[in-house]
């Protein structure tokens, strides 16, 4: 029995409690497993083996079938409050398993969680026996946007099943026989004291996965510390971009010496504590620094070839461009993604002219370095300038959407407000540009949609009265299951 336990039954036992009712908490305490866990990725943008592991971590008040379904409803669903809710029973009336036998409802025993990258919906579905009140349903959801926002699509869908699993059934929605006679105030303790075990559960799988992180990469920058050595040797001083990664090599050792001693206190924390807040943000610190140290010495790795331009440079190079052809291949499905009033303005004209200019220049900046026309000091500051000018257009494009978007100047404002939120997040990506200048910042496609529909979500949420989930599919047809849907 943990020590979470033991206190919430001493604290029953303290109210009176008699022994049925201590039973009837037991039975509701989330000690039951998933019983399983299905992904159907059709837009693909989850990282599955993780999304495994945290559910086989998680504990629920009583076994639940956990299914996870992403779909990309394109520019259509950014105006369609129903549309996830749609495609969720379309898929789950075609597949079967889902649906209940007279294919009316969802299935007893199932949660199904599903979202919609291009919609930013994120919906929550129940079977009859699992199904939450409509503010549970919310605060699901709610769990899973900042993530979401943020385009960690597999890290927000984490949270909302963990958010989930200390809902569904949990004690404070169910009326056991056994308990009679509560007052008040014993009934508050008692449900507190089963959320603080749910919490409890909760955290303990995310420690675990925390520390099996920390793990892996930990033993990744060990196996690779005298290798990052010998490529911090070889950097040339003279350069801009070379001088400057030799301040991170600086970083990189004393880092290693914080890795080190970060891992000894993860290893000396007992698995029974992996429950308790503290123990929690120990594990999460030594797997964010071993993460920030494999990252690091693979961007070492890569200044070292690129500004020698040793035989491993191309490959360099690419992950170097990479984030900006990333960029401008959102830009076309970011453009759709605007009301279609909009996808004509200057701006947006601009921004899509810029791209395809980009793109070419790429291609000739490559051609430059193979005949060493260009420096690698240079090669690097054109993409940096191109991130730049890029953002810019971004920006201005953003400020004139608000502008004719918003019927008033509040809603200007609050359009305004989501995009310069997102222009001015300090960003992270293994590029020699970005550890070179740790303070930099960027505005790109990426944060430009985030930005947008997050704005848009706060506007037509003012416009509606409050917002809030959508519930009801729409189409025809009989379909009833318990489910909602909101925007992030």
């Amino acid at each position: 029995m943990s020590v979470r336990q033991r206190v919430v039954l001493g604290t029953l036992a303290t109210l009176g409690v008699a022994g049925g009712s201590v039973g009837w908490y037991a039975a509701s305490a989330p000690d039951q497993t998933a019983t399983g866990l299905e992904v159907v990725d059709t837009a693909d943008v989850l990282y599955e083996p993780d999304l495994q592991a945290a559910v086989q971590d998680l504990r629920f008040h009583e076994p639940t079938e956990v299914a996870v379904y992403t779909h990309r409803g394109g520019a259509d669903a950014l105006t369609n409050d129903h549309a996830l809710n749609n495609a969720v029973r379309d898929y789950a009336l075609e597949q079967g398993d889902w649906v209940s036998a007279d294919g009316q409802k969802f299935a007893d025993g199932l949660f199904l969680f599903a979202v919609d990258p291009e919609g930013r919906l994120v919906g929550t579905y129940f079977g009859e026996d699992r199904k939450v009140s409509t503010d549970s349903q919310q605060k699901i959801q709610e769990a899973a946007k900042p993530d979401f926002r943020a385009g960690q699509w597999t890290a927000g869908t984490v949270a909302g099943i963990e958010e989930a699993a200390s809902r569904i059934n949990a004690p404070a929605v169910r009326r056991g026989g056994g308990v009679v006679g509560l007052s008040v105030a014993s009934l508050a303790t008692l449900f507190g004291a089963g959320g603080w075990v749910g919490v409890g559960a909760v955290r303990a799988g995310r420690s675990r996965r925390a520390r099996a992180d920390g793990d892996r990469r930990m033993a990744e920058v060990v196996a690779d510390y005298e290798v990052t050595e010998l490529h911090a040797r070889l950097i040339p001083e003279g350069s801009r971009y070379g001088g400057l990664m030799l301040r991170r090599y600086d970083e990189y050792r004393s880092g290693f010496r914080e890795l080190t001693d970060l891992g000894n206190q993860a290893r000396a924390v007992d698995e029974k504590d992996y429950d308790r807040k503290e123990t929690l943000r120990v594990l999460t610190a030594y797997r964010d620094k071993a993460v920030a140290m494999d990252e690091l010495d693979d961007v070492i790795a890569d200044t070292a070839a690129f500004l020698n331009h040793d035989r491993a440079w191309l490959e360099a190079w690419q992950r170097q461009v990479e984030p900006i052809r990333t960029d401008l291949d959102q830009v076309e499905e970011m453009l759709a993604e605007l009301p279609k009033e909009l996808r004509g303005l200057p701006e947006a004209q601009e921004v899509r002219t810029y791209a395809s200019g980009v793109r070419t220049e790429l291609d000739r900046l490559r051609g430059a370095l193979e005949d060493r026309s260009v420096s690698p000091d240079d090669a690097l500051d054109r993409l940096r300038t191109t991130r730049d000018d890029l953002g810019g257009r971004l920006y201005a494009l953003g400020r004139t959407v608000a502008q004719e978007f918003g019927e008033d100047a509040a809603e200007q404002q609050a359009m305004e407000r989501a995009m310069s939120e997102q222009r001015s997040q300090r960003r992270s990506e293994p590029t020699i540009i970005s550890y070179s200048y740790p303070a930099w910042t960027w505005f790109d496609v990426g944060s430009f949609r985030t930005g947008f529909s997050s704005g848009r979500s706060d506007v037509e949420a003012s416009r509606s009265s409050g917002g809030g989930s959508t519930s009801g599919y729409s189409g025809g047809g009989s379909f009833s299951g318990a489910g909602s849907s909101s925007r992030f």
